[in-house]
């Protein structure tokens, strides 16, 4: 690999963040020598069953989304979370503190499920033109993050371009 920004990765990773000079640090290391971040990162990668160096694209989308995860972009959450922990979870995000997004515990009925708390989040947080997007880890977790509605289809993009999948909460 060349250059790491042309990577589709880098670009999720870029836009999710703002451009965050550490973070795209980090996943440049990981697109560049995917082998060594591999190796230096492996607990994080054996508490996703991922134990040897298999798949190269898959190594770097999880590093991508680990790095995401530490830095506060995005949050994990078992599709079981009851409704306090997702959002918590949902609330310290950067995204959502760096646009002061609205999340009020009286929106949602604690019956339902996360898909559905994702669908109430997109509804109430439209007047402020943002959603709760989702990167598809092929496991039943949620790793959600705060997006703008705009960049969202280019988002999605970036992720099919890499073999991936981005789409709304709600839809995961």
């Amino acid at each position: 690999m060349e250059s790491p920004d042309n990577s589709p990765i880098y670009k999720i990773a870029a836009e999710i963040s703002n451009a965050d000079a550490k973070l795209l640090s980090e996943i440049s290391e990981c697109l560049l020598h995917t082998s060594n971040y591999f190796h230096n990162h492996l607990e994080n990668y054996e508490n996703r069953g991922m134990e040897e160096e298999r798949d190269i694209d898959e190594i770097r989308w999880i590093g991508m989304v680990d790095s995401l995860i530490e830095h506060g972009y995005v949050c994990e959450c078992d599709y079981k979370e009851e409704l306090d922990e997702v959002l918590s979870c949902i609330k310290v995000l950067k995204g959502v503190r760096n646009e002061n997004l609205p999340l009020e515990p009286d929106w949602f009925d604690e019956e339902d499920e996360i898909t559905d708390w994702c669908e109430t989040i997109d509804q109430n947080w439209q007047p402020q033109d943002m959603c709760i997007a989702a990167i598809d880890i092929g496991s039943d977790s949620y790793v959600m993050f705060a997006c703008r509605r705009d960049s969202f289809k280019t988002l999605c993009e970036y992720a099919e371009e890499a073999g991936y999948r981005i789409d709304l909460a709600c839809n995961m």
